[in-house]
């Protein structure tokens, strides 16, 4: 490709301006189009398209949590109009443009050097927040309007959120993404401050395996309640009259409302229970029912009255047992080791433990059902629909007790489906030892004779080959060795003729010993070795010098 003609590499900043406004465009279609075939089809009262766009506008807001000021005009009444705020945010249609926002998180984490990212999500939430405050900003009549305020910092917010957990899922590590290690840090502190940090973080996990295990009983009972009164929610969507079209929108904003249906099971289940205007009140120990918006899934209400509805409470007790269960399936439980190092008696340790994991538990999960069950209550601004949702403080502290005498329970349940479940840790320990030794005497015995015997025939195999390897090399020593009488004859080792003391040379016709086995086709023998030749001279060494007087 010719250097004109290739694409110059875009700063983090545009990067992530673009990857903004291509999310905010796709989470704004998937609202306007549905608008738009809504008012072609004729179901809504306004001639111009404009207004359309203004009401898909709105409705993208609400799916970011924005407030919206209705004004509803009431020629009859004595007031001309009635101005009120709508906040009831359908949370299930608010995850399309948060998984749009973490897969935009995603792309930039991807396309950002370390340390650096920060430069990309900059461009990308200011662009968002431009895109809040543009539609936020759209020309309106009177009906519907929203604060600029809230229409750039909501959408801003929940874009942010939802992009550093994608990029925080692509990344892999805070360090990669932020340049801060915490598992470094984590790693410079004491064990016990580790051991604390890890009770604590278990304890948090649990509350979440709670509250998670709560939210799907709660869907469930949802679900049941549908379908048991599905012949009342069919009748209601037929006398709406919304058409094809107008019943899938409605049914698809009913999807929408399934966490805040589910937020409302749990606060029914708990007790506090939750109110549908401010002069009504389901709970499961009692309800009072009063008029309701004309939403067809209003019709599966909880009746009120029923003798057996107390029976619900044990749902969280349920969701409890199973954080307690998990619990001690994780085997982070630091305390109860501590407190069993220190408590002779098992089962006062024990108790001390549990009561104090379930307390603990409870209180983590309901400071982390605060924020749900805040966020799922709402209002129409209208008349007695100003108070729509539950008690968040009555429910919270309802959630706990019965999250924590669950976690009790399952703890405890879990703990006695073990082997031997009253022993601590140390008498586990020494348990698994005895039982070890005693049972694997047998064992290590076998294990010896058999080694022993092995090392036995290992033993008499070598000393096999040693006696044979030395037998060979004795025979291939005498081999080397000179014959009898091959030895050279020297002067020194003459004949001497008997009466002479001078020894007798030997006649020019004689032949020398070695003369005579070379003749006989022997080997010659070797030259005898002098008698000190095997004896090593000690090193001298120097005297040392004496010191002139």
């Amino acid at each position: 490709m010719p250097p004109l003609l290739r694409p110059l590499p875009l700063p983090l900043w545009l990067q992530g301006v673009v990857e903004a406004l291509v999310t905010a465009l796709i989470s704004l279609l998937i609202v306007l189009i549905p608008t738009l075939l809504v008012w072609v089809t004729g179901g809504f009262h306004r001639p111009r398209i404009d207004d359309v766009l203004q009401v898909g506008g709105t409705l993208w807001l609400v799916q970011h949590a924005v407030p919206v000021t209705v004004t509803t005009t009431l020629p009859s009444a004595a007031e001309p109009s009635l101005v009120g705020t709508a906040w009831l945010v359908p949370w299930g249609l608010t995850l399309v443009p948060l998984a749009l926002s973490w897969r935009a998180g995603r792309r930039l984490a991807r396309a950002s050097y370390r340390d650096q990212a920060w430069q990309a999500f900059a461009g990308a939430v200011a662009a968002y927040a431009l895109v809040g405050l543009t539609v936020a900003l759209l020309p309106a009549h009177g009906e519907l309007t929203v604060s600029p305020w809230a229409g750039t910092l909501l959408p801003a917010l929940l874009f942010t959120g939802a992009a550093l957990a994608g990029a925080r899922r692509e990344a892999g590590t805070w360090a990669h993404l932020i340049g801060v290690d915490l598992t470094e840090r984590i790693a410079r502190r004491s064990q016990y401050e580790r051991w604390a940090g890890t009770y604590a973080w278990s304890v948090v996990r649990a509350a979440v395996v709670a509250l998670v295990s709560l939210a799907g009983l709660c869907a469930l009972l949802v679900a049941g309640r549908l379908v048991g009164e599905w012949t009342a929610v069919v009748h209601l969507y037929q006398e709406v009259g919304a058409g094809t079209l107008g019943g899938t929108m409605l049914t698809l904003l009913h999807v929408g409302y399934l966490p805040t249906f589910t937020a409302w099971a749990a606060a029914w289940t708990a007790g506090p229970g939750f109110s549908v205007g401010s002069d009504s009140l389901y709970s499961a120990f009692g309800a009072t029912a009063s008029a309701a918006p004309a939403l067809p899934v209003f019709a599966a209400l909880p009746a009120p009255g029923q003798p057996w509805h107390p029976v619900f409470v044990l749902v969280p007790v349920l969701a409890g047992a199973v954080a307690g269960w998990w619990l001690l399936r994780e085997g982070e439980n630091h305390l109860d080791d501590w407190l069993d190092a220190r408590f002779p008696n098992r089962a006062a340790s024990l108790a001390l433990s549990t009561l104090a994991l379930s307390v603990l538990l409870g209180l983590v999960a309901a400071l982390l059902a605060l924020l749900p069950l805040a966020l799922t209550n709402g209002t129409l601004g209208v008349g007695t629909l100003t108070q729509i949702g539950s008690n968040v403080g009555a429910v919270a502290a309802a959630l706990a007790g019965w999250l924590a005498l669950g976690c009790a329970v399952g703890y405890l349940a879990a703990l006695a489906l073990q082997d031997r479940p009253w022993e601590g840790a140390r008498a586990r320990a020494g348990t698994a030892a005895r039982r070890g030794a005693a049972g694997g005497a047998s064992a290590v015995r076998d294990r010896a004779l058999a080694t022993g015997a092995r090392v036995r025939s290992a033993g008499e195999g070598l000393l096999v080959r040693g006696r044979r390897a030395g037998q060979d090399g004795w025979a291939a020593a005498r081999a080397r060795m000179p014959r009898r009488g091959s030895r050279a004859v020297t002067p020194q080792d003459a004949p001497t003729p008997s009466g002479s003391g001078s020894s007798a040379a030997p006649s020019a016709g004689e032949a020398p010993a070695s003369g005579q086995a070379a003749a006989a086709g022997e080997a010659p023998a070797r030259p005898a070795a002098p008698a000190d030749a095997g004896r090593r001279t000690p090193r001298s060494r120097p005297r040392p010098r004496r010191a002139l007087d």
